[in-house]
């Protein structure tokens, strides 16, 4: 894929989960979810908004020591699962244009989508921890 075109998918999708990231403080933007490439941004911005609560939990400097070791040990366990959360959706994005554009074939797009639905079973429950040890700390 041009580096060029990449770059402005990355940017675009970026935005967009940042709008999304509204809605999702309003409702649960996971069961609204139609899609898998819906439930994989979905997935992603609950992991970025919890993620950002226990930051500021964390540097509010009212917390016990257990509970910013749970919150930190919850965050190690899904950061890197979440990051590449991140990239198999960014990836399926790319590779779903593709198909419908008629540039790759149906094979490579069911592997994309199988892997994404992959990356968003992994992290859901890694999520569910990390919000279990924020609305601990609370």
């Amino acid at each position: 894929m041009n580096p060029i075109r990449w770059n402005h998918v990355q940017t675009f999708y970026m935005l967009a989960i940042m709008f999304a990231l509204q809605a999702c403080a309003i409702t649960d933007p996971i069961a609204k979810a139609e899609t898998t490439e819906q439930r994989a941004f979905a997935t992603y911005g609950t992991f970025v908004i919890i993620e950002e609560q226990a930051a500021k939990l964390v540097s509010s400097g009212q917390l016990s020591d257990s509970a910013v070791r749970a919150i930190a040990r919850a965050d190690a366990q899904v950061k890197s699962v979440a990051d590449s959360l991140l990239n198999a959706t960014l990836e399926f994005t790319v590779i779903r244009a593709e198909f419908e554009a008629g540039e790759t074939g149906e094979e490579r797009f069911v592997r994309a989508m199988n892997e994404l639905n992959s990356w968003v079973e992994r992290a859901r429950p890694l999520i569910a921890n990390l919000i279990t040890a924020v609305r601990g700390a609370e």
